[in-house]
């Protein structure tokens, strides 16, 4: 992006190049790139602040991006449609977007090999690197807009307190992750009065409620596994990750990223999920129990070897084991009992996290409709669709941040005055 020679302001005009509703990080950027091409526009907020939901993300620190190319960055989305996204990506990539924030001062700092967090950990540095370069009087909070309609040159959009006009819409309102920050789903009604076709939301990103768990609680409550392999069902697809047992189920990054696959199946049945509590293969696990300096030893103090203690506890006590039993004094069958539980511990899964109380939601406008490189409907000139209100995300790890500054640089570079 280039420099602008002027700051000008548009708010008296009778009609706007653009206005964007939404101020998430899709909001933000596209506002950037009309803030810089000179063009007329208003950004308009219900919230008192900008970026409210942006504040949250990456547990206040801001996962804004990673460092996978294209090509890697679509293959990690579990979307039918992923490759909606090549285009947008190759106008405003991963690349891009670290050079963006480095630009304005922000340094990034590279985390587990592949995710991008501001240095200082703070996510208000992102929401001010990407509001210094606005015009403030181009924004405008605590405006809640309460329609947008076709007019015979344009668009009118409706706030509580006035009525605007303008050749385009950017609507950039999220999905209804967390509605308390203004994330309502508004631009899926708009966008279903304007017939584009819709996605139900569903929950993504989020955590797994189970009975199971919550009985046994006092003894599984805080394990945390950096790294399980988990099956779902009879699915030969093994998912791997850190995963932790709640008081209330399974979360951690491993659940997170596999939490809408186990949505979908509880709308078609039930979920059993098979967790490997080892990193031992079943060959191995025989050699140790055949091995004979380990004959005259407690059941429990091999288990601890193979598995979490807590875990090495519990398995004993779920199978009705005494942990001073030794080795010698085990049947095959009782081996074999405890095998099957350390390499398939099954686990019954009751619900996924609400919509609402999703860090993510799946769903939205489809992309059927949409223009790739642009994101402009496809049914209307002038309209478009950007960030969470589309029917695009992905899993954690900066991917739907990314998405967001993307589509939003791609529809504002389409507009011109």
């Amino acid at each position: 992006m280039g420099k602008k020679d002027k700051i000008v302001r548009f708010e008296d005009m009778s009609m706007l190049d653009c206005i964007i509703i939404g101020s998430g990080p899709s909001g933000l950027m596209a506002a950037n790139v009309l803030e810089e091409k000179g063009v007329s526009y208003l950004l308009l907020e219900k919230n008192a602040t900008i970026g409210r939901k942006l504040l949250l993300t990456g547990g206040t620190r801001c996962n804004v991006t990673n460092y996978f190319g294209i090509t890697e960055f679509i293959n990690h989305l579990k979307l039918k449609n992923r490759r909606f996204l090549y285009s947008t990506l190759n106008n405003f990539g991963t690349k891009n977007i670290v050079e963006f924030f480095e630009d304005k001062g922000v340094q990034l700092s590279l985390e587990k090999e592949y995710q991008y967090f501001p240095k200082s950990s703070k996510s208000q540095d992102i929401i001010n690197a990407l509001s210094d370069q606005i015009t403030k009087e181009n924004i405008k909070l605590k405006t809640n807009v309460i329609s947008v309609k076709k007019t015979n040159d344009g668009y009118s959009v409706k706030t509580e307190a006035k009525e605007y006009y303008t050749k385009n819409v950017v609507i950039a309102t999220g999905s209804k992750s967390f509605p308390k920050t203004g994330s309502t789903g508004d631009g899926v009604i708009w966008g279903k009065q304007f017939n584009h076709k819709i996605v139900p939301f569903y929950p993504a990103e989020t955590h797994v409620y189970s009975t199971f768990v919550k009985k046994n609680k006092e003894y599984l409550q805080g394990i945390s596994l950096k790294d399980c392999e988990i099956k779902i069902n009879e699915q030969k697809k093994i998912y791997s990750g850190g995963l932790i047992f709640t008081h209330y189920g399974l979360s951690g990054p491993l659940i997170q990223n596999i939490s809408e696959l186990i949505y979908f199946d509880l709308i078609k049945d039930y979920v059993v999920l098979k967790l490997k509590l080892t990193n031992y293969n079943e060959d191995e696990i025989r050699s140790i129990f055949k091995n004979k300096e380990n004959q005259n030893k407690r059941v429990i103090r091999i288990l601890e070897k193979l598995a979490v203690k807590r875990l090495a506890k519990f398995i004993l006590l779920y199978l009705e084991f005494k942990e001073d039993k030794l080795i010698a004094s085990i049947s095959n069958q009782e081996k074999q009992l405890i095998i099957d539980k350390l390499l398939q511990f099954e686990i019954k899964i009751d619900e996924v996290e609400k919509i609402e109380n999703s860090f993510v939601n799946g769903g939205g406008i489809s992309t059927n409709e949409i223009n790739p490189a642009t994101m402009e409907s496809k049914l209307h000139k002038g309209l478009y669709f950007i960030g969470e209100t589309l029917d695009v995300h992905g899993p954690i790890g900066g991917f739907n941040i990314t998405i967001a500054l993307s589509t939003g640089y791609s529809a504002a570079t389409n507009i011109n005055s």
